[in-house]
């Protein structure tokens, strides 16, 4: 099985082209925070390349920016073309299929356009505790982890 979910901020401004054939196109680096090891230390971030195609490329183009978080659902390709020395060329990337806006309402004030679709109140209800039916919340210490 070949999935990933990532969620990451867009490293720099969102470039909206076209391939040969017409088909929207964005490509963008996502920084991926990884937390912090045992002593507190932050951990060093990756920074995948992700590519966006047709309808989703538009959206992204239209409502992200340098620093939009976003998460992107897809799958991890690998292209090698032959260089000019003679020598392979490598790129991984991901390819996603779909790319979700995390932002919050926060993000307002800086010139991000509202979406063009506002869910209803009973699914804006419904969509606010997706967890509801798992019972009570329960803490766990990382003392009961076994890792």
């Amino acid at each position: 099985m070949n999935n990933v979910c990532v969620i990451g901020r867009i490293t720099k401004d969102i470039e909206l082209r076209a391939t040969a054939s017409g088909l929207s196109a964005v490509s963008m680096f996502i920084a991926i925070n990884n937390g912090k090891d045992q002593d507190g230390n932050d951990r060093p971030a990756d920074f995948p390349k992700v590519y966006v195609y047709d309808k989703q490329a538009e959206n992204v183009n239209k409502y992200c920016h340098k620093g939009s978080l976003v998460a992107v659902t897809g799958r991890i390709k690998t292209r090698t073309w032959d260089k000019d020395d003679g020598s392979k060329g490598y790129e991984t990337y991901i390819l996603a299929s779909r790319v979700q806006f995390l932002d919050t309402k926060q993000s307002e004030g800086a010139g991000i356009p509202e979406p063009d679709y506002v869910p209803q109140k009973e699914e804006a209800e419904e969509e606010s505790d997706p967890f509801k039916d798992f019972g009570e919340q329960i803490e766990i210490s990382d003392d009961d982890l076994p890792f």
